[in-house]
């Protein structure tokens, strides 16, 4: 393989490999870089995402994998350490021991979520933990459920999950504004001034949680509103990025430095499954043309010499 290629993928989750379907099947060299486990395979089965329902991870992951390598794309399991815009308009990937030159880089990087430092949480997240009622409410519709986390957001968290079941109750310290506190008393849901301090599960069943005043709440589900970041820093090392490391894009995943890329979570972090595929697909057209640009550029200079 040439050191050279036309497109390096960093981050081998739906949203890098729709690129590099769209972009090995536009017969460009391109190599993707799996750094690791993306953010969707910490639940067991994936939702709202037409034409896949109920299918795990990998099973999703496993067949994207095998449709962009079958036409050409290259999967390689290593961690991108750094990207070097070099003077011609190319990018230095340096990975591993070695180094190789990009045309162009997608980030498909991801997100990471801070989960809270309490008992049992990292052993229900993508379970009995939950972020989106949007993704898995349905499974657990008319259940009790527990909402805590950032107290700014709670609001809105506790409001949006009542639309799944009509037992709620908010766990927090957070003073709410009266607007806050009336919509959370239309709805009927309740407000406990305490903190969640862990969850406790029978067998592998959340049945509620306890709380620094020394309470317990049933409870099968749980909602936190927590915060999230960029997964990498690479973007903030080559483009413009918002305070929280996301790549700032246009329509298209364009960022501020020509021939650099962001897709997905990289740059949209509430983008679910099924947006962060779309996300994929529309950048690789995007790739082509600027890819072409950069031939036909290269070409004029080359007839003028």
């Amino acid at each position: 393989m040439s050191d050279t290629v036309d497109t390096v993928i960093v981050g081998a989750g739906i949203a890098g490999l729709s690129a590099a379907l769209f972009l090995a099947r536009a017969g460009r060299s391109t190599i993707v870089f799996d750094g690791g486990p993306t953010r969707i395979e910490t639940v067991s089965q994936v939702r709202e995402y037409v034409g896949f329902d109920a299918m795990t991870p990998a099973e999703i992951l496993g067949a994207a994998r095998e449709e962009a390598t079958r036409y050409g794309a290259v999967i390689r399991h290593a961690r991108v350490e750094r990207i070097v815009p070099l003077d011609d308009g190319r990018f230095k990937i340096e990975v591993d021991d070695r180094s190789l030159t990009a045309r162009t880089v997608v980030l498909a990087t991801g997100i990471v979520d801070e989960l809270p430092p309490i008992s049992g949480v990292r052993e229900a997240w993508g379970d009995d933990l939950r972020v989106c009622p949007c993704f898995d409410g349905h499974e657990v519709r008319n259940g009790k459920f527990v909402v805590f986390g950032i107290g700014a957001r709670l609001a809105h968290m506790a409001a949006w999950v009542r639309m799944w079941s009509s037992d709620v109750t908010v766990v927090s310290r957070h003073d709410f504004t009266g607007v806050e506190a009336e919509r959370l008393d239309l709805l009927g849901i309740r407000i406990r001034n305490d903190e969640v301090a862990g969850l406790v599960h029978e067998g592998d069943r959340l049945v509620a949680v306890t709380t620094a005043d020394g309470d317990t709440i049933p409870a099968n589900a749980t909602w936190v509103a927590l915060h999230s970041r960029a997964a990498s820093d690479l973007a903030a090392s080559l483009c413009e990025v918002d305070e929280l490391g996301f790549a700032k894009t246009d329509a298209g995943g364009a960022t501020s430095r020509a021939g650099i890329f962001a897709i997905g979570n990289a740059d949209e972090p509430w983008a679910h499954l099924a947006q962060a595929a779309a996300s994929g697909t529309t950048v690789g057209p995007v790739v082509t043309m600027y890819l072409l640009e950069r031939m036909v550029e290269e070409l004029r200079l080359a007839k003028a010499a």
